[in-house]
């Protein structure tokens, strides 16, 4: 995208006008920040399991009632799910310090 493109209005800025990389780089976090179901928070702010992890602090995360204060004290198909969305709102930096030394069982 040229720098006169940059300072467009964003509803100037046509998808397919995108270069194919900035497409895909669209995509991406679309696939992450988007609203598709329509409520005005993006969807992965929906999900069980990133409110659990938004939620959580030093006494552990709470899902559905039970505090885990480890992955591994975790059933594996609430793991899995947890992993997912740790790995999604950690590169961010969306989680709470005490979060991911609990969950990564290491000081950082």
């Amino acid at each position: 995208m040229s720098a006169s493109e940059l300072n467009k209005p964003i509803e100037d800025i046509v998808y397919k006008d995108l270069s194919p990389e900035d497409q895909d780089l669209y995509n991406k976090i679309y696939g992450i920040m988007g609203d598709k179901d329509g409520n005005g928070q993006s969807d992965f702010m929906d999900d069980e399991y990133c409110q659990s992890l938004l939620k959580g602090n030093s006494d552990g995360v709470v899902l559905r009632g039970v505090t885990y204060k480890s992955f591994e004290e975790m059933p594996e198909d609430v793991r899995a799910k947890m992993q997912e969305a740790f790995n999604s709102l950690y590169p961010m930096g969306m989680l709470g310090l005490e979060v991911c030394e609990l969950l990564l069982k290491k000081k950082m």
